[in-house]
């Protein structure tokens, strides 16, 4: 069945605007032009989702001190990328561009806010299951498929951040003739934030197929080598292997985000049509009782 009730009603509200948080991150991404329209429905959708009666917004306000720490993430995630005042992210006109030297900020709110909206989601499903009303497979199906395209979505991305800090770190004691320096204990220290990340994002996935572990695997023991902790194969060299670990984990994320996209845009249709159903009823009982 694929007919919503109360609780699997606010589920799908919760998936909806986590989605919405995650596609932030597309503003991580070095893209030759990004779409203002876009952009402008992500900040109203996020700015309702905030501040009206909404699923997020009661759950935060009965949340007490976690409920508080969230919402302040999310305003603070506001602030820095949809504010009229974003010094990361400007619009003129037609025009959107991003300061690509605070990635890394972006990052650092949007990956912590998506896991906690994660964990808000699992509780409703345990507590829809409890009371015999998780009977949408749809949504059941949107959740697994969303964990694993989310997984190496983020991890692509992080990745990326990666290497270019990477290459930026031995420029940096290549042109200090190996000498460490203010500028390279400034890149270093946002490598290791990056890899935190990546680290955070394994700690909390709950995929363990065997196509995700062969990404991941690699992806861990490259992170191994960039720090000395593990030494480089027999000849092979970093030019080798970030190529290499990029396009395994660029196969997975192909691999989950067309069973993805299909869950989700079902969802989100019958998302729709559910919520014109509503408001119809609503209007009806409105008309009757006038009438009366």
């Amino acid at each position: 069945m694929n007919e919503f009730n109360n609780y699997t009603r606010v589920i799908a509200d919760f998936i909806r605007v986590n989605c919405i948080f995650r596609d932030t991150l597309e503003y991580v991404m070095v893209k030759p032009k990004y779409d203002v329209k876009m952009y402008e429905n992500r900040r109203k959708a996020l700015e309702m989702a905030m501040t009206n009666n909404t699923p997020l917004k009661v759950t935060c306000d009965n949340s007490q001190e976690a409920g508080q720490k969230l919402m302040e993430k999310m305003q603070e995630l506001f602030s820095l990328v949809y504010g009229e005042d974003s010094s990361v992210v400007r619009v003129r006109g037609e025009e959107l561009t991003v300061d690509s030297a605070r990635h890394l900020a972006i990052f650092e709110l949007v990956i912590p806010i998506h896991e906690e909206i994660r964990k808000i989601i699992s509780a409703h499903v345990d507590a829809a299951k409890k009371n015999n009303k998780y009977d949408m497979p749809l949504i059941d199906e949107t959740i697994k498929t969303d964990e694993r395209y989310y997984r190496g979505f983020a991890d692509l991305l992080l990745f990326n951040e990666l290497e270019k800090l990477f290459v930026e770190y031995n420029k940096a004691r290549s042109e200090a003739k190996g000498a460490i320096t203010p500028q390279s204990n400034f890149i270093q220290n946002d490598i290791a934030k990056i890899v935190q990340l990546i680290n955070f994002v394994r700690q909390n996935g709950q995929v363990t197929s065997a196509d995700y572990y062969a990404y991941i695997d690699p992806l861990f023991a490259l992170i191994e080598m960039t720090s000395g902790r593990r030494d480089l194969p027999t000849g092979r060299t970093f030019k080798d292997l970030f190529p290499e670990v990029r396009s395994l984990i660029t196969k997975f994320v192909q691999d989950n985000e067309v069973s993805y996209q299909k869950c989700y845009s079902q969802l989100v249709q019958l998302a729709v049509e559910d919520g014109k159903r509503l408001a119809e009823e609503a209007k009806k009982k409105s008309d009757e009782k006038v009438a009366a």
